[in-house]
């Protein structure tokens, strides 16, 4: 089992149709391929983690540097792990606001990510567990 966990920006915002749109067309490509995971979409941006066969997620990544919709691509994990985090779910998916957004992203803002950083990897396992919280935790009103 292997997961890759990136952020990127759109290229221009998206509608709640346009994301309902990508995320049924993810979900079901998705399903096909075993792969499962999460979505944070927020003011622009995206962070997500994506979990399969190594090399069937190495095809979706590429797909990705290559979709004109995403710029400012970070990968911050690419690894082997035990087990899915994410299992449940062919792509789980939380609209954020942008406050929300900076909350869940705050230490690894892309354009000030030291991606040479030796602890990035050690790291994984905090922005794993960031992630699932901020997903799995019911919206305040």
């Amino acid at each position: 089992m292997h997961h890759i966990i990136y952020m990127s920006r759109g290229t221009q915002a998206m509608s709640d149709d346009q994301l309902r749109t990508l995320l049924q067309q993810a979900r079901a490509a998705n399903e096909e391929q075993n792969i499962t995971g999460a979505l944070v979409y927020g003011d622009g941006q995206f962070m997500q983690i994506i979990e399969g066969e190594e090399s069937v997620l190495a095809a979706l990544y590429a797909k990705l540097l290559a979709d004109p919709r995403h710029t400012s691509v970070v990968k911050l994990a690419d690894k082997q792990v035990g087990q899915r985090s994410f299992g449940e779910w062919s792509m789980g998916f939380r609209p954020v606001s942008a406050e929300d957004f900076a909350e869940l992203t705050g230490y690894v803002e892309p354009d000030k990510l030291d991606l040479s950083a030796p602890g990035l990897s050690a790291a994984d396992a905090l922005l794993l567990q960031m992630m699932k919280v901020f997903v799995l935790t019911p919206l305040k009103n």
